[in-house]
């Protein structure tokens, strides 16, 4: 008995990766006497600007990668509208395309971003145009328009989640509005998420970027400045010099304190007055022991009337890991549920290896198959299964094995 143990624990640990994490500031996108940017010399809409993002170090596999605006920097016209995309990410790197939806004129972002190797890690990034109840409102009346997200079956969410979200992309017309987007209620399958409209503004695009993990593994947290009259430094028009206002924030949650922990954050809402161009920086975040601080602020000709970040502190689980990208996974239990063990390159058989469940679920590599057996030796009732299989209800196997890719002629010779 206690070989047969041992047995389903090495198959275990072979078939898992150590989390991994990478962060940094993407600044490549900046005001320019000469020569301009594409965003800020051209009138076209559609127009875009792309950098590559590269990891200070390899990826054992590809990682989830969260984007949080740091600063905004763009003019007074309106509409006025930018979306920022995140797309070809891998094991080195990922790009990230500046785009303007109107002719506007666009300076410049900052963006942070951070790459998670954590299967306890997810990301949802979400954008519309169906926004009916934060359309034009000439009396300047406030809006809430919620929307829900579901999250994906094979999310092994026990309980409901903490979630971070960060605005990637908004179209506004008419009037500068104040917009803030924050969560409402989140269970471990769903989330709603509502966004606040305030003054005579319309909101015509949206994208949002959300970061999920379970309440052990991160913490999320919200600053929000409020000008507090003219005397605000935020509110006052000095077109020589940067203001900010330092933040402070604790963490009280224990699980938080330990190391090793990182740590992430990005614009959330913001507000600034009609007529001056809209420029909203952070700086100098830090997180040290049990304190967040970080300075809000803008410069020149604007006038930052509220903002708002979101932070994100991340703890990985000391048993945590993702799966090789070379193995499948199977689960007792239907949607992923239950105790679970990895199939690589190499055959298992339940009985002889100490595994005597039912397996339900699986989730199998991109370009592999794994092949089921009611009887040892290739023998018996088979099944092949070519992708992620939420639920299989069929008689109990005894007997799996993954094979080559589908494109492996000696596979499909053996067939």
């Amino acid at each position: 008995m206690k070989y047969l143990v041992l047995s389903v624990c090495a198959l275990s640990v072979l078939g898992f990766i150590k989390p991994q994490y990478d962060s940094g500031i993407d600044q490549s996108l900046h005001w320019a006497q000469t020569p301009y940017h594409p965003l800020q010399q051209s009138v076209e809409v559609g127009r875009s600007f792309q950098t590559l993002v590269k990891f200070n170090k390899p990826f054992k596999s590809t990682p989830t990668v969260i984007l949080a605006p740091i600063k905004y920097d763009f003019g007074d016209t309106l509409p006025q509208g930018f979306d920022i995309q995140l797309s070809a990410v891998n094991t080195v790197g990922f790009t990230i395309t500046y785009v303007a939806l109107s002719p506007a004129t666009i300076f410049g972002f900052d963006v942070s971003w951070a790459a998670i190797l954590d299967s306890n890690i997810y990301t949802y990034e979400l954008q519309t145009n169906n926004l009916p109840v934060v359309k034009s409102n000439k009396e300047g009346n406030s809006r809430i328009q919620p929307l829900e997200v579901i999250f994906p079956e094979n999310w092994s969410l026990k309980t409901a989640p903490n979630v971070a979200i960060y605005i990637l992309g908004l179209k506004m017309v008419e009037a500068w509005p104040k917009i803030n987007v924050y969560m409402g209620a989140i269970t471990k399958t769903s989330a709603q998420f509502k966004i606040f409209v305030g003054q005579k503004g319309t909101i015509e695009f949206l994208r949002v970027n959300m970061i999920i993990g379970e309440k052990d593994t991160l913490l999320v947290g919200t600053i929000t400045h409020k000008t507090k009259g003219g005397s605000d430094p935020l509110n006052s028009i000095n077109p020589e010099s940067e203001r900010v206002k330092l933040y402070e924030e604790q963490i009280t949650d224990e699980v938080f304190l330990k190391t090793p922990r990182y740590t992430l954050y990005g614009i959330s809402g913001l507000y600034y007055n009609y007529g001056a161009f809209c420029r909203f920086l952070t700086k100098n975040y830090l997180l040290v022991k049990d304190k967040i601080s970080v300075e809000i602020g803008t410069w020149q000709n604007s006038q930052l009337l509220e903002g708002a970040i979101q932070w994100f502190v991340y703890v990985p689980k000391p048993d945590a890991g993702v799966t090789d990208p070379d193995c499948a996974q199977v689960w007792e239990s239907c949607n992923y549920q239950g105790d679970s063990f990895t199939v690589c390159d190499r055959k298992m058989s339940f009985p002889k290896d100490g595994w005597n469940k039912p397996v339900k679920s699986f989730k199998v590599p991109d370009g592999k198959v794994l092949k089921v057996y009611n009887e040892e030796n290739l023998k018996g009732l088979s099944i092949r299964i070519e992708k992620d299989l939420p639920c299989m209800e069929v008689p109990k196997f005894s007997f799996l094995q993954l094979v080559g890719s589908l494109g492996d002629d000696k596979f499909w010779e053996n067939d």
